[in-house]
């Protein structure tokens, strides 16, 4: 970390903090957005997935209940179009279907169990349209048409045999006649002729073929003839043989043709059989299917007990076995429309189960995922607090770092300076050779000046000693040569001592000869450097000038500098 910082200027170091703290903020900043980004990412998710499940359901529930409303329009009204309304919404469900399938694997399993229920409710549908088209769409169409005609046409045929009232206006007759045999009185005589009146206004209002009230009423014009005659013998007291005569051949060959186109309350059962068909078509019951065959079965048995022509007992049985026929068809098509309907409904209650489920599936999802989106946007709300909190500790960290590091050496140098004023300083700066820092270079200065004034010190003391070694050398020589009675040995110490003190500087020498070559080779990198970073122009010329210049100096150094084999030894 110290060489890292040495190479650094203050002002980069006080950029460098800034920068790093700014890069911490930005660090929070990015922290802040990645987790607001994420929310929205999980959001959007939510939304685009389980959400869409829910909206795509939802959809597939509203068109197919459509489509029943539809359906049910069409059971009521019985109107074709509704069919293409019909195909209409089963398409839109079909294709929701197909939006939701595409979502996820679960929402692609129940989008083709969707589809497949839609397609079978789809065909029942279009099943129940064919059976309602072979049963009818109205009363005019279909089986209900062709059992309507039918019995349309057997009840016109009973009205050929509506001959009921007939039958009983010539028993009258014929008792009003009886009556005028018994008692001999005009009053009978007139209520027979008024009776044939009124059978012959019955007749002409009667719905018989025209050939047969043609025989009837010549047979009723004779009777009338004949009777005429018998009355005036009875109510002239002739003999009447008993009430015999040409007028009861007559009335019996009236009654002959009566009986030949009568069947007894053929109408009144005919009238009961289309109550019993209309309460089935209203209740959809079937016992009324059942009393409705019992009515045709006690016309059949009527019809054959009758003594009508067997041509017209063959048209009847052919009419109410065409009815039978048509009418048991039309029961057929209601069971199978029922039984169809019952299968639309199990499917579109399955449908409505499927989408009932993935609609509380969805919002199950969606709950959880909520859930699980809150809990980790807490999580992550304090993960970046901690981070800011971080951040600012860090920025702190590094601000107090960087100043301490420009604060301590300048603390610690002024102290060296005060002793470099007053005192001979012993220790020295900590720097790093090669170091940018203007605090690391001051350093290096103030140890070298620390050094000179070390050097200088040690060099005026050892002048000092010299001098006065010299002095005392010389003083003794002079005692010597005035004969004083000063010892050999004090000049030998006194020359011992003057030889230690010039051994002494001459090592001083040697030491600065040794600075001085440091410093030339500290000269000689900075070139070197220098030549590096500005290799072209004027400043290469400049830089190859000092570098030659401090090389020269080296060699001159190394000429002058003294070996230490060559120092002199004090003996």
């Amino acid at each position: 970390m110290g060489k890292l910082a040495s190479k650094l200027r203050i002002g980069e170091k006080i950029g460098f903090g800034f920068g790093l703290v700014g890069l911490l903020f930005l660090g929070v900043i990015w922290q802040y957005h990645s987790t607001l980004q994420q929310s929205l990412v999980d959001y959007q998710h939510l939304q685009d997935h389980f959400g869409a499940k829910k909206s795509h359901a939802q959809e597939i529930e509203s068109s197919m209940l459509e489509a029943r409303r539809v359906e049910r329009d069409f059971i009521i009204h019985r109107d074709e179009s509704l069919v293409v309304e019909v195909d209409r919404h089963v398409k839109d469900v079909i294709q929701r279907a197909e939006e939701l399938g595409g979502i996820d694997q679960s929402a692609a399993q129940t989008a083709t169990r969707i589809t497949e229920l839609t397609n079978i409710y789809h065909q029942q549908f279009l099943m129940i349209v064919d059976a309602w088209r072979m049963k009818g769409f109205d009363h005019n169409s279909g089986l209900q048409g062709a059992f309507r005609d039918t019995v349309h046409e057997l009840e016109s045929m009973a009205g050929h045999f509506k001959v009921g009232s007939l039958y009983l206006q010539l028993l009258q007759i014929r008792r009003s006649e009886k009556d005028l045999g018994l008692r001999y009185e005009t009053q009978y005589r007139d209520k027979v002729l008024q009776l044939v009146d009124i059978f012959k206004m019955k007749l002409a209002g009667s719905e018989l073929a025209q050939e047969v009230r043609a025989e009837l009423l010549q047979e009723i014009e004779t009777y009338r003839e004949t009777f005429e005659v018998y009355a005036y013998g009875v109510l002239a007291n002739q003999d009447v043989s008993g009430g015999k005569g040409p007028f009861r051949q007559a009335a019996h060959r009236l009654e002959a043709l009566l009986n030949k186109h009568y069947v007894p309350d053929l109408e009144q059962n005919i009238l009961q059989l289309r109550r019993r068909e209309k309460d089935y078509l209203l209740r959809d019951d079937k016992g009324y299917v059942k009393m409705a065959l019992q009515e045709l079965e006690r016309i059949r048995a009527q019809v054959d007990g009758s003594m009508i022509s067997v041509q017209d007992k063959t048209m009847i049985t052919h009419l109410m076995e065409n009815y039978q026929r048509d009418f048991k068809a039309l029961v057929e098509q209601n069971d199978r429309i029922d039984k169809i309907t019952d299968e639309m409904k199990k499917a579109v209650s399955e449908i409505a189960l499927l989408v009932e489920d993935n609609v509380v599936n969805a919002n199950q999802m969606m709950n959880q995922m909520a859930s699980n989106i809150n809990t980790s946007s807490h999580a992550r709300e304090r993960l970046m607090l901690w981070i800011a909190a971080g951040a600012v500790l860090l920025g702190i960290f590094f601000a107090v770092t960087i100043t301490l590091r420009i604060v301590h050496p300048l603390r610690r140098m002024a102290g060296l300076l005060d002793q470099l004023a007053y005192e001979e300083p012993v220790e020295r700066m900590p720097f790093v050779h090669g170091s940018r820092d203007e605090v690391n270079a001051m350093a290096e200065s103030v140890n070298t000046m620390a050094d000179h004034k070390v050097r200088f010190i040690a060099w005026w003391k050892m002048s000092m000693e010299e001098a006065d070694a010299c002095e005392r050398l010389e003083e003794a020589m002079m005692d010597v040569s005035a004969g004083s009675k000063t010892s050999s040995v004090e000049v030998q110490d006194a020359e011992k001592e003057l030889l230690s003190a010039i051994i002494n500087r001459r090592g001083l020498l040697s030491e600065q000869y040794r600075e001085i070559s440091r410093l030339n080779s500290g000269i000689a990198e900075r070139a070197e450097r220098l030549l590096e970073e500005h290799p072209r122009g004027e400043s290469e010329v400049s830089i190859n000038t000092i570098r030659h210049l401090a090389k020269s100096i080296r060699n001159i150094l190394e000429m002058t500098t003294m070996p230490d084999s060559a120092k002199p030894v004090v003996s």
